[in-house]
């Protein structure tokens, strides 16, 4: 199967299916490039996987920087064996992606240009097939693959290196890889910077692509439904106005988040935000994920966008918000602050905060300065502005 994402298919919501199938027993990542924006997207799948017994392995390339010590840090707690490859010659660079699920006489496989990245997994300009195979194909082709992966990880190789947190402290002390936080601190500022010196005339534009819909067993407490025809039509990408390109680079959201009930999870929002921040319209689908302050991230879910045409409000499912029907603060100086970021067009992840919590302080006065409106004080702001709120934001 050819995958074009993101016009047609995502290879991360693929990989996703392929690892809870239940089918196979090993896990083996071949990439370039590692980022906690890709690792945290697979992570609760990688989890289970693990916890079920399968194995998980993986080689990456650490050139020019690009594979960040955080995210080697956050594979080397998952797998069962993990190994770096770079070559010191300026002229090589280890830039393999293949992702690969063997079992018994059984195999998946993905090979193309993605990088365990979100945005390599979900919304690049990316281009892979990936395979099913039984039988005899798939025990070829689980030598075959199993012979590359071989080769990158021979201890006899002078461009191979087993992963240990001993040998991770020598790639950071000796700028092999940074840490992710500073790589995002000097992105933000570069982005920052060329927003103040844009360019008069721009020849392109920007795209924003409907979420694809999650295989249907990994709703949430849906129950199968046949696809109605208009379920079935691929959605064209939004083509968004060259004036909006900065605006769409303000990437979070903060808000104060309002009680409702026991109905908690049913966050509200305003139509101008909807069209404005999250660059969609009602009845659209979009991907969400929490992560939590203890570093934990949940599962990806879907979600459609409900706009009620009574109050015009904009409803958004979020299953983290649900806790606050039992545990919201009576004190309304000290409500729950929700952080939403796009990591890409059509996925954001959301982390949501009570008083005590790291970053809430700064954040619930910077909203309670806000000039009173007829919601709860909100404001979009790029990373540039968050770091300045919250040195650490552990969001990606």
């Amino acid at each position: 199967m050819i995958i074009n994402q993101p016009y047609d298919e995502q290879l991360g919501i693929q990989l996703i299916e392929a690892i809870e199938s239940n089918q196979y027993t090993q896990l083996t990542i071949m990439v370039a490039y590692a980022k906690l924006s890709g690792v945290y997207r697979l992570l609760p799948y990688l989890e289970k996987f693990h916890k079920n017994g399968g194995n998980i392995r993986c080689v990456v390339g650490i050139d020019q920087q690009n594979t960040t010590y955080d995210a080697l840090l956050q594979l080397l707690k998952i797998t069962d064996e993990i190994s770096v490859f770079h070559s010191e010659s300026v002229s090589q660079t280890f830039h393999i992606k293949c992702y690969w699920l063997s079992g018994d006489s059984k195999c998946w496989y993905a090979i193309g240009s993605n990088n365990l990245t979100a945005g390599g997994l979900f919304s690049n300009y990316e281009l892979s097939s990936s395979s099913v195979l039984l039988g005899n194909e798939a025990l070829k082709t689980n030598n075959v693959l199993e012979n590359i992966y071989s080769t990158y990880t021979s201890a006899e190789s002078v461009c191979c290196h087993k992963l240990d947190l001993e040998f991770l402290d020598k790639l950071i002390s000796d700028g092999y890889v940074v840490k992710e936080i500073q790589q995002r601190k000097t992105l933000a500022k570069i982005s920052k910077q060329n927003r103040s010196t844009e360019r008069k005339n721009r020849l392109f534009g920007n795209e924003v692509f409907p979420a694809p819909a999650l295989p249907e067993q990994y709703r949430k407490n849906k129950t199968k439904k046949p696809k109605t025809k208009s379920e079935n039509v691929k959605k064209k990408p939004i083509q968004v106005d060259i004036a909006s390109v900065n605006q769409t680079e303000c990437n979070y959201l903060i808000r104060l988040v309002p009680k409702a009930g026991d109905r908690s999870k049913q966050v509200h929002f305003t139509i101008d935000l909807l069209e404005k921040y999250f660059c969609l319209s009602p009845g659209d689908g979009i991907l969400v994920q929490e992560m939590f302050p203890s570093g934990d991230v949940g599962e990806i879910e879907h979600r459609q966008i409900v706009f009620s045409q009574r109050n015009r409000n904009v409803k958004i499912e979020l299953a983290g918000a649900s806790m606050l029907d039992t545990s919201y603060p009576p004190d309304p100086e000290t409500r729950p602050v929700l952080i939403l970021k796009r990591v890409n067009a059509n996925l954001f992840v959301y982390m949501i905060l009570l008083d005590g919590n790291e970053g809430y302080s700064a954040i619930n006065a910077r909203l309670k300065s806000l000039p009173a409106g007829r919601s709860l004080p909100h404001e979009v702001i790029d990373e540039s502005t968050m770091f300045s709120l919250w040195d650490n934001c552990p969001i990606v």
